[in-house]
């Protein structure tokens, strides 16, 4: 069986890791180019021949570039896999409501970054509100979802969040951390 689905990580809440000790305040990612979607696809037992995993970086989405939103693009147009899915940061994944001023925030996306080279391919963005090394955890939930998204989906881009999966341009973050249709 062909590697039908590529899945490209990117750090986001997947894979924090917060220190311990007193007065820690930053997070931390995993050393290496190891994501813990690497554990969650052993649990789901899924064919390991079906998929690949990829590691393009390891950053906060509130910190990421748009030089980094277009390596990921740019590896999402270049992918023979035209099922994609991509983990992410929950901040710049796509749109958000700005918590300052209750307005669609004008900041830029990954989604709308990748949307605009106009691929032929089912891309699909997600994230986790919390990492996965915690007991509590979104992350298997939200990237099965995702994978289920990637598989069946016509072309296009989206956003898997909370058990929704819909266009990226018609979800947004709310102010609560939750993902709604816009």
């Amino acid at each position: 069986m062909a590697k039908d689905l590529l899945i490209l990580t990117t750090g986001g809440t997947f894979d924090k890791r917060y220190p311990e000790g007193q007065w820690v305040t930053e997070f931390t990612f995993p050393p290496g180019t190891e994501s813990a979607v690497t554990d969650i696809m052993k649990r789901a037992r899924m064919d390991q021949d079906s998929f690949a995993i990829e590691w393009l970086f390891a950053e906060d989405s509130a910190r990421i570039t748009d030089a980094q939103r277009e390596i990921i693009a740019a590896r999402c147009a270049s992918a023979e896999q035209n099922r994609i899915v991509v983990t992410h940061g929950t901040d710049t994944m796509t749109q958000r409501i700005d918590p300052v001023t209750g307005q669609l925030s004008t900041g830029p996306s990954t989604a709308q970054a990748i949307a605009a080279r106009k691929l032929n391919k089912t891309i699909v963005l997600t994230g986790a509100a919390q990492p996965a090394v915690l007991r509590d955890s979104d992350t298997d939930f939200n990237v099965g979802l995702a994978i289920g998204a990637a598989l069946s989906a016509a072309p296009g881009v989206y956003v898997a969040m909370n058990g929704i999966v819909l266009p990226w341009d018609a979800t947004v973050k709310d102010v609560d951390g939750r993902f709604r249709k816009l």
